[in-house]
């Protein structure tokens, strides 16, 4: 278990879970590169509740690296989801990516991404979005113990983990587990729970997946999994020391 006492520096890291810092958002096109250099970059991002409780996948395909030029894959390439292609779109900040929005309540199944590149080639990745909640959350707690926090998911694999993170709190803390972590469960230790000024402890759970894939070109790539909770608030039974 690791604890950060102050988030914020933290947000920066969880975002490098998902892209690589100093990214190139710079915009080719596929067939101007040797196929076996394109970099294939997943993403699967659901938070329950928002963006009208639906998943969002992504997909991006770069030049040599997950860090290269951003590529539009040149027809007949293309990607597609579950058997439906996905039509390119781009901005100043990521460049050229692929996404689409499904809805969530039928999400928790297995699912195939499928690349085709310039000269008919396949590669077909599956992956399984898996059910993530915490388990009996109190609706209070006593500041002055440890705090343990449930939760049930299939097993964390070796980059896999669980982050509890405090919010709307100017005493804020992350605790994180990891998949060599005993347990089904995280600690908040008590010394961040007296830290808190407020009567109320809100807490945002999320779990962060990393698959490999079982096609790929010679550059490789990944498949990214967040899937965020709905907060819980746990009222504080003391906050003083």
């Amino acid at each position: 278990m690791t604890v950060i006492k102050n988030y914020l520096p933290l947000v920066c890291l969880s975002l490098s879970f998902v892209f690589a810092s100093c990214s190139s958002s710079e915009i080719g096109e596929s067939k101007d590169v040797n196929q076996e250099t394109i970099y294939q970059d997943y993403r699967i991002d659901y938070t329950e509740g928002e963006n009208d409780d639906k998943v969002e996948v992504w997909a991006q395909f770069r030049f040599a690296g997950d860090k290269g030029t951003t590529l539009v894959l040149t027809k007949p390439s293309g990607i597609s989801f579950d058997g439906t292609a996905i039509k390119v779109d781009s901005n100043d900040y990521s460049g050229a990516f692929y996404r689409i929005n499904l809805p969530a309540k039928n999400f928790f199944t297995k699912h195939r991404f499928a690349f085709t590149d310039i000269s008919n080639k396949k590669m077909e990745n599956d992956f399984s979005f898996d059910s993530f909640r915490l388990v009996n959350a109190p609706a209070t707690a006593a500041a002055t113990q440890p705090l343990n926090i449930s939760f049930e998911t299939t097993a964390l694999q070796k980059d896999d983990y669980i982050e509890l993170k405090a919010i709307n709190t100017d005493s804020s803390f992350i605790v994180k587990h990891l998949a060599a972590d005993s347990g089904n469960s995280i600690t908040i230790p008590v010394n961040e729970l007296k830290r808190q000024k407020g009567k109320d402890l809100s807490l945002s759970a999320s779990v962060y997946r990393k698959v490999s894939l079982q096609q790929q070109t010679k550059e490789g790539g990944k498949i990214i999994m967040i899937h965020s909770l709905k907060p819980v608030k746990i009222a504080l039974s003391s906050n003083t020391p």
